[in-house]
């Protein structure tokens, strides 16, 4: 077919239709222009054929919705415009979520150490981002866990806290954090989103709140510093609550299933890393930690790592100044240089660190690198190091 010039308004179109597709950063070199022939098809790439379905499901869905052809093109005219956005990356940059703030679910999932004097929610309550909401990653757990922090709550549990915030399955949700560093917490409520199925996109604000608040700090638009109540703050953290009051009788709209393939237990650990090998492990903790010469700082723990594991410190794969995760380049550098075989697919990934916090980091960051097969050892060292049918290593016993 012969390829045919559009004017400057059309791009415009096209980019402005590519926004509410995929609100990534969209230039106008991302937008190629075809025939009218109806046999071609609009390409998202993806990490996997289920991602691309469920994108393509969604996509039609928005589009039915705003009167757009249900296969994914944008028209003007007599004319097709295709639309080729990235959409593999769990990115999101500040200027493309102040772009499209009132498109995303925005949710603030900003969690200290009980060291930390902060409070999340008292921040939260003064300043945020436009529209967005809290959710407590602390408190939305299994509540009958009550001596590992923060487990995995039940697929109810998670659904009601969804409910409460008005999250629905096809949701494009965006997630930040308030860490000085960039990001510490967020990526956590990333994976709890993949691991219980999420329909719609599920993105980390590149850089954080710190890299937002810079940019638009004095943007009445894209800041909320209307306080807000105790209640409004704490809606997740009673759905989850009132869901394991009520046990199977609770009722949702948001439907979670678990993804087992994306978890981790102690006792596939000790099997598919310590004793067969046939998995890879990576730690996210300090140096000192993983090699047992830095206390613990939680009390009654052993000091050292899981064996055969890999020490990858969760800061290493953000860029110092900005807080922001470092390129796919670089990213792969950190982990091949720790000793990950990240081209070798026959080996799955299992990432753990103090709590299943920062582990979640470092799966966002295998993720970008295209390894999207990560499991998440939920209970990491709280749960390791207070085991004594488990194996530990340390730098002396090497």
């Amino acid at each position: 077919a012969k390829e045919e010039r559009y004017s400057t308004s059309e791009y415009m179109f096209a980019i402005r239709i590519a926004y509410r597709l995929h609100p990534l950063q969209v230039s106008s070199k991302r937008v190629s222009s075809l025939s009218n022939d109806e046999s071609t098809r609009r390409r998202v790439q993806s990490h996997s054929p289920r991602d691309q379905n469920l994108r393509r499901r969604n996509n039609n869905k928005r589009l039915r919705s705003k009167g757009t052809s249900s296969k994914g093109m944008a028209t003007n005219s007599a004319k097709t415009i295709f639309l080729t956005p990235d959409a593999s990356s769990a990115l999101i940059s500040p200027e493309d979520v102040r772009q499209n703030l009132s498109s995303f679910k925005i949710l603030d999932a900003s969690w200290y150490m009980p060291f930390v004097q902060r409070s999340p929610k008292c921040e939260f309550q003064v300043s945020r981002i436009k529209h967005s909401q809290f959710f407590d990653v602390d408190k939305v757990s299994d509540v009958n866990e009550k001596s590992l922090p923060h487990m995995l709550p039940n697929e109810k549990a998670f659904a009601m806290a969804c409910d409460a915030l008005d999250i629905d399955n096809d949701s494009d949700v965006v997630i930040y954090d308030r860490a000085d560093n960039g990001i510490f917490s967020a990526a956590r409520l990333w994976w709890m989103f993949k691991v219980f199925g999420h329909g719609g996109s599920v993105r980390v604000l590149n850089g954080g709140f710190k890299a937002y608040e810079k940019l638009y700090s004095e943007d009445a638009n894209g800041m909320d510093t209307n306080e807000v109540t105790t209640d409004v703050v704490e809606k997740s953290e009673r759905a989850c609550v009132e869901a394991y009051e009520k046990g199977d009788s609770v009722t949702t709209k948001y439907k979670a299933k678990l993804d087992t393939s994306r978890l981790a237990t102690a006792e596939s650990v000790k099997k598919d890393v310590c004793e067969t090998n046939a998995k890879q492990c990576v730690d996210a903790r300090p140096k000192g930690r993983f090699e047992g010469t830095t206390p613990e700082p939680r009390a009654g723990l052993a000091c050292g790592c899981i064996p055969n594991s890999k020490n990858v410190p969760f800061p290493e794969v953000l860029d110092a100044e900005t807080g922001k995760f470092k390129d796919a380049e670089r990213l792969k550098q950190v982990f091949q240089e720790a000793g990950m075989e990240l081209d070798n697919q026959s080996k799955k990934i299992v990432a753990t660190c103090g709590t299943g916090v920062t582990a979640c980091i470092l799966t966002l960051g295998m993720h970008e690198v295209g390894r999207d097969d990560v499991e998440v050892y939920d209970g990491s060292w709280c749960e390791w190091g207070s085991r004594s049918d488990v194996p530990v290593k340390t730098a002396a016993s090497t």
